[in-house]
């Protein structure tokens, strides 16, 4: 895992403790205990949880808002609705409903425990509710619910996300249909789960979006909880999430953070996100909580044009290469305490050699993950310069940043508040601009 934003998990660690002092119950016990008209659902034993239910918005608002509840109350709609079975795998065929291939990677449920599922249709037992997002062009978006509605999906239509067969395991009341398919099942079996009736909250387009956020964090905190980007992604789908997840399959992306594959919990999404904002709003824009600062970014600038999309790209893939060039593996890693910024050269290493010149400094820097305070004060101080300016100048580049990086006084400033983000910044801003010259105006993003 990517090193945690330090403020941001202070604050979402003090704000888990607020909501759970004083009491024995579970977190989310303590949650939706504090919610007026909040009733917990049903589900049981070892599954995933995904089984909450409201009795309707007023409660959620007055949680979400308190004593500003009757003002925000217009602005956040949820309704409820019965579906079959049959017409809610209708909507997903039509595109109606959005299970993206994105979210089926990430589906974790077993054969045995989809297969559970599959058989409480078939005994007519209710399934918990499920809650989607109505965004803009009509689309629903599955908030709480989707490793069932996955399995579902899944039964009837042969087979997993992954693409292996879907053959029912571990049935007790039907032992009988163990190892068959849903076309296999007999016909009267299969007009039973097609009719079988899923109750559906949506939260509706026009609630504002931060609101919608807050209601995602709530239902996940009963859950196997989704990060915050997670939760970006469902909210914010459109070019941006697009642009990012693409991105998160850069070559040079994945070097750095030592991976073979994108990060399953979506951790170097929000890196390239944070890049992204930064270079929008420069250390002097970046707010507290990092949280609403990002979600500003993803928000405000989700339907970007495909040109700009493609700007920003350049500037990111650009930015990482350079950085590539002058820390290879060691990018966005601590530089060890004590560290000497001009190491012995006898061994015969020549700058100009790309692999040796690695090696020969990497002693010098920490191993593990990114650090995300190096990662924000790197990247923007790289961006928007060329590899003329650069290149010639690795060792010097190198040489000044384990010399600066490894003081005691840029060590205090290694935190994501505001001020520390903008003293980062400079400093290193101006090591850069005494050794490659003053960098040129902003390429790749709006200003806004």
């Amino acid at each position: 895992m990517l090193t945690q934003d330090k403020d941001l998990w202070d604050e979402l660690e003090a704000e888990a403790n607020t909501l759970t002092a004083g009491a024995e119950a579970g977190l989310w016990d303590k949650v939706q205990g504090g919610m007026p008209g909040f009733k917990p659902g049903g589900g049981g034993g070892s599954e995933p949880r995904d089984d909450h239910y409201w009795d309707g918005s007023e409660a959620l608002a007055e949680s979400l808002f308190g004593d500003s509840a009757n003002d925000d109350r217009a602005s956040l709609q949820i309704q409820k609705a019965d579906f079959t079975v049959n017409s809610i795998i209708d909507k997903i065929n039509r595109n109606k409903v959005n299970l993206r291939p994105s979210y089926q990677r990430e589906y974790v449920w077993t054969v045995k425990t989809a297969s559970k599922l599959v058989e409480s249709l078939m005994l007519n037992i209710p399934i918990p509710t499920m809650f989607f997002h109505e965004v803009n062009d009509g689309g629903l978006e599955v908030v709480d619910g989707k490793q069932r509605l996955t399995s579902i999906w899944s039964f009837i239509n042969g087979s997993f996300p992954d693409g292996s067969a879907f053959k029912l395991k571990g049935l007790d009341v039907f032992a009988e249909h163990n190892d068959k398919t849903f076309s296999e099942l007999p016909p009267e079996i299969q007009e039973r789960i097609l009719d079988h009736p899923l109750n559906v909250h949506t939260i509706g387009r026009a609630s504002q979006p931060d609101f919608v956020f807050e209601v995602f964090e709530r239902l996940n905190m009963g859950a196997t909880q989704l990060n915050e980007q997670e939760l970006r992604n469902c909210i914010y789908q459109g070019v941006y999430t697009d642009l990012l997840q693409d991105l998160s399959n850069d070559q040079t992306l994945l070097r750095v953070c030592r991976a073979k594959a994108p990060h399953l919990r979506m951790k170097d999404r929000e890196l390239v996100l944070r890049f992204f904002a930064m270079r929008r709003t420069g250390p002097n824009g970046m707010t507290s909580p990092i949280k609403a600062w990002l979600n500003e970014e993803i928000r405000e600038n989700k339907d970007m044009t495909p040109s700009e999309a493609e700007a920003m790209r350049g500037d990111f893939v650009e930015t990482i290469n350079l950085v590539w060039d002058v820390f290879g593996d060691a990018s966005f890693r601590p530089v060890k305490k004590g560290a000497v910024s001009s190491p012995d050269k006898s061994n015969g290493a020549s700058g100009n050699d790309s692999e040796s010149f690695g090696l020969f400094y990497r002693d010098h820097f920490e191993n593990g993950e990114i650090n995300v305070a190096l990662w924000d004060t790197v990247m923007y101080a790289f961006a928007g310069r060329s590899e003329e300016e650069i290149r010639p100048n690795r060792e010097k580049i190198m040489a000044a940043f384990i010399k600066l990086a490894g003081s005691s006084a840029f060590r205090k400033i290694m935190v994501s508040q505001p001020k520390a983000v903008v003293a980062r910044a400079e400093a290193f801003g101006s090591v850069m601009d005494a050794i490659c010259g003053p960098r040129g105006g902003k390429r790749g993003a709006k200003t806004r």
